[in-house]
């Protein structure tokens, strides 16, 4: 019986089976963490692609909206108005102006704004089609001077722009006459360009008018050229009856220049 029992004893017992679980991510945690990650490439985007945020300040904000109001270079839309405060001493007010993406070399301190509205005068009508969609801000980008985030709006589109060719002339004369910016200027009765604006001298005795000829006509202005106000008639009575001389009705309307060389026999 002894012999038995220590032969039981003895017999090897096998080992017990190591049960491992697996842990599985539960499709319930793959949807929001998607989402973080959808999030937060959209923001980083965000804030990458996000232009340059400036200030111009104009006299009043008729017309502007903020969030609607676009911001235009040659038609197409580069910043949109963000916000519009009063200044503190209540003297203008004051936009905020997100710009696109690439626009900060743009920006300095010769960069100019300005509000474009439907305007009519007697030798041009502009911005009509501000009439349904509400006025925008115009723009005329410069590279050169120091960097700016702040601006004084001008309240009158320029009438000369970087993207117009042709060339700046000074004239000085004893009296204005008729003429107005955007006055038109004649060469031989073809209209060769317009007055950019006018100031009196220092010592108050002359006017000085800055003009602009475009190109190509600018070549035809030389040293011997001759300019004079072209806002009359020149009436003269001969045999074939009474001769009438005008640049055009529209500078009889609103003024004008005329030029030509000395050679050339001028209009009163």
């Amino acid at each position: 019986m002894s012999e038995k029992t220590e032969q039981t004893i003895d017999k090897p017992v096998g080992a017990a089976p190591v049960i491992k679980k697996r842990r599985s991510m539960s499709i319930v945690w793959i949807v929001p963490l998607v989402a973080i990650v959808i999030g937060g490439w959209l923001a980083y985007r965000a804030i990458t692609e996000k232009g340059p945020l400036i200030t111009v300040s104009f006299k009043t904000a008729n017309g502007l909206e903020a969030g609607k109001t676009k911001v235009k270079y040659k038609s197409v839309d580069v910043g949109v108005v963000e916000a519009i405060d009063i200044a503190s001493d209540l003297t203008h007010v004051n936009l905020k102006i997100r710009m696109k993406k690439g626009a900060t070399p743009f920006l300095t301190e010769n960069t100019s704004f300005w509000v474009v509205r439907a305007r009519v005068t007697a030798s041009q009508v502009t911005g009509l089609n501000t009439l349904l969609g509400g006025a925008g801000i115009g723009v005329e980008p410069s590279q050169e001077g120091e960097p700016a985030d702040s601006f004084i709006g001008r309240e009158i589109a320029p009438i000369i722009t970087s993207e117009m060719e042709g060339k700046r002339f000074s004239l000085h004369s004893p009296r204005l006459g008729s003429l107005n910016p955007g006055s038109p200027i004649y060469f031989r009765q073809v209209k060769v360009g317009q007055v950019v604006d006018f100031k009196l001298d220092e010592d108050g005795n002359d006017i000085d008018v800055n003009i602009f000829i475009d190109a190509p006509y600018e070549q035809f202005v030389r040293e011997n050229t001759r300019f004079w106000i072209a806002s009359g008639l020149d009436l003269q009575l001969t045999a074939n009856g009474l001769r009438v001389n005008t640049e055009s009705i529209v500078s009889l309307m609103i003024g004008g220049i005329a030029f030509s060389a000395v050679t050339d026999e001028p209009s009163p």
